[in-house]
């Protein structure tokens, strides 16, 4: 397969009233085209950070560290690195929204107010593909009819404070791929829809996937939903990532004990009358990361003195497998 992303040692610092701090650490990893890796794990992660960096749409205060590399290869088979491209620039703007769309956490926040969903989509068409007047009305509504919103010619002018949660995440979509790009980032679209809604914009999202033949990132906090959409999966803790692999070995058989507790977080139908078991704890705050291996905190196999002292490196149990977890590792295993 064509490797189509690959993020190399990817770390980013924010300046803040109370110093610096860094909510990503050393992420890699690689996306194959037409496939779609699933960033996992609980809020404050790092996983919307670092896509973000992706598209460059990190804010004045950050800053990635020497050394990070980020390349694309785009539609015509050009390798481009993202992180050399010059800010406001025309590759770096043919670049958001033409090659690489992205679907924002909260619609409410990503339409403007005071355009109407139409006056934007064919907006993306001018910019990107250079459609406009009839011929970009007509392909938005065809667009809106795609994502299965009803009565299409008559939604493209209306406002998103007009549509329903559902409506307005459906619209977003075809907003995001208007320009027809080559990855699609989705940044837990489905979180504030009914589980009934969730499914149909889940089966929306591989049926546009399919037909477009795009890869697709996937960020969610919910193993199950990974389970539904991702080819591969990457887990993410505390800015670092400490699992990856194909999702269906990950879910299976899941190496790192925050993997596990994240599973096991998970209703089970087979068992309506079962306790639900969080991960004990909380997430720590990027300014307060623990020393050695960020997890240690909260997880009930670490051992004293290795732990807590050091990060373990990353090690590869099987192909395509890795993991950062001293119960994996040589001198693990002996302390163990």
């Amino acid at each position: 397969m064509t490797t189509m992303l690959s993020v190399r040692d990817l770390t980013i610092s924010f300046r803040t009233d109370e110093g610096t701090i860094t909510p990503v650490q050393n992420v890699s990893f690689e996306l194959d085209a037409g496939r779609t890796l699933g960033l996992v794990g609980e809020s404050g992660s790092g996983k919307s950070v670092s896509t973000k960096a992706l598209m460059r749409l990190l804010p004045g205060t950050a800053t990635i560290a020497p050394g990070a590399a980020m390349h694309y290869r785009t539609k015509s088979g050009k390798q481009v690195e993202i992180e050399g491209l010059r800010a406001g620039g025309r590759e770096l703007r043919r670049l958001r929204g033409g090659e690489i769309g992205m679907i924002f956490q909260e619609p409410m926040a990503s339409f403007s107010p005071v355009y109407s969903i139409g006056n934007q989509m064919m907006e993306a068409f001018r910019l990107h593909r250079g459609i406009r007047g009839r011929a970009a009305r007509e392909l938005a509504i065809e667009m809106l009819d795609k994502v299965r919103i009803s009565n299409p010619a008559a939604r493209l002018d209306q406002y998103s404070h007009e549509m329903s949660g559902g409506m307005r995440q459906r619209a977003m979509i075809a907003l995001a791929l208007s320009a027809g790009p080559n990855l699609l980032i989705a940044d837990e679209p489905t979180t504030a829809l009914d589980v009934t809604i969730q499914a149909q914009v889940l089966e929306l999202m591989q049926g546009l996937q399919d037909e477009l033949g795009m890869a697709m990132i996937f960020i969610t906090h919910d193993l199950g939903v990974i389970a539904q959409i991702a080819d591969d999966v990457a887990v993410m803790y505390l800015g670092t990532i400490i699992e990856k692999g194909p999702a269906r070995e990950v879910i299976r058989a899941p190496l790192h004990p925050y993997t596990v507790g994240l599973l096991e977080a998970i209703p089970s139908l087979d068992r309506l009358d079962a306790r639900l078991k969080p991960v004990p704890g909380d997430i720590p705050s990027p300014n307060q990361r623990p020393s050695g291996c960020p997890f240690h905190t909260r997880c009930g196999q670490a051992m004293a003195g290795l732990c807590d002292q050091r990060m373990p490196a990353e090690t590869t149990p099987s192909t395509g497998r890795s993991v950062r977890c001293w119960l994996h590792a040589e001198e693990g295993r002996h302390a163990a």
